[in-house]
């Protein structure tokens, strides 16, 4: 495996995870230079550290059977210690089982990771009368947990002190959902910082969230707050007829919703700025062949997300598909890493 996507040690666990957490094969290892701590945190230093006050989630529990678990992904995903487990980049208990693994690892369904799809089945139930129509959210566990990583990260850095330029935010695929249904409590939650660990938009610059147009079509959106525009960064070449039919519309929506959710959370009064509306574009720097991203386009799209939001560089040395591989790896390894235990009541 690349370098470039290995586990690397931390200087010190979590606030909000407790160390008795960790695997016990991490514990004598030796921290190297956290200059870029993003390439992993795969274990601690075995440095002395003072006790800290640990934030804990209230839907997990501490407990010390987890020396019994599977010391790594690989081994989890051929001889689990369990059906399933939960990881801690989740901000519910998600069950997070073989088939969730395996399609991350590129074992199963082709490598797709699950698209965010609506199902709407009609008539379910009519036996019982008790549905005429019942619709179902299909969430992007794969990408949902990567980006919960990466704003889990952010808000570890800020919690240490660093002097690093984190103006941003990273939101979940779901975000989108709870945005274009007319700026829900959910979405302004998002924005007003009232959803740990997510930063408050008066805060910050750039807003990142994935955005999925079909089956496997994936993008990643940026927005900036100070010039109020929308990117899309495409991971294939789009025709313009397609642009117009499926993914202008979409846009657009998003564009005047996003305005809204300002209006609402009083940005404009805030910032003491004039109230804009957003435009909206794409950037074509991150395109490949669609025969290189076949299977790998929700893939790309979180390399994209770490790499525009951390600085991490996009290794093609070894070739697209070899990076794809490792990368897939790098991300199992690392939502593996923080693994916990759900709440009973939750099991």
């Amino acid at each position: 495996m690349d370098k470039q996507y290995s586990s690397q040690p931390v200087e010190k666990p979590s606030k909000w995870i407790l160390s008795k957490w960790r695997r016990p094969n991490f514990q004598n290892e030796t921290s190297p230079d956290n200059v870029n701590e993003m390439q992993g945190e795969g274990s601690r230093s075995n440095e002395t550290k003072q006790p800290q006050q640990i934030k804990k989630r209230k839907w997990a529990i501490p407990d010390d059977e987890s020396e019994k678990w599977s010391k790594d992904v690989i081994e989890f995903f051929n001889n689990g210690d369990s059906p399933f487990c939960y990881s801690a980049v989740f901000f519910n208990s998600e069950k997070l089982d073989k088939r969730f693994w395996g399609t991350l690892l590129g074992y199963c369904n082709n490598g797709y990771l699950t698209p965010n799809v609506r199902i709407h089945i009609l008539n379910l139930f009519n036996l019982f009368n008790l549905f005429n129509n019942l619709y179902i959210n299909l969430f992007v566990q794969h990408i949902e947990g990567w980006a919960g990583r990466l704003i889990n990260w952010r808000s570890r850095e800020v919690q240490q002190g660093r002097t690093l330029n984190l103006r941003w935010t990273i939101l979940p695929p779901s975000f989108v959902d709870s945005l274009l249904d007319s700026c829900n409590k959910n979405a302004i939650k998002f924005a007003n910082g009232k959803v740990s660990p997510f930063p408050s938009f008066l805060d910050i610059d750039y807003v990142y969230f994935p955005l999925c147009f079909g089956s496997q079509d994936w993008s990643l959106i940026m927005i900036d707050l100070n010039s109020l525009d929308l990117i899309m960064y495409n991971h294939k070449c789009i025709s313009g007829d397609r642009y117009r039919e499926r993914i202008h519309p979409i846009l657009k929506k998003i564009a005047v919703y996003f305005t809204a959710l300002l209006v609402n959370i009083r940005y404009w009064k805030v910032k003491r700025r004039q109230e804009s509306n957003i435009t909206y574009g794409a950037n074509d720097d991150y395109i490949r062949p669609e025969n290189e991203t076949y299977g790998n386009e929700a893939l790309y799209v979180c390399m994209l997300m770490e790499h525009l939001v951390t600085g991490k560089p996009l290794d093609l040395a070894d070739g697209f598909k070899k990076c794809c591989t490792n990368y897939r790896l790098f991300m199992a390894e690392q939502i593996y890493f923080w693994r916990c235990l759900p709440r009973p009541c939750n099991v």
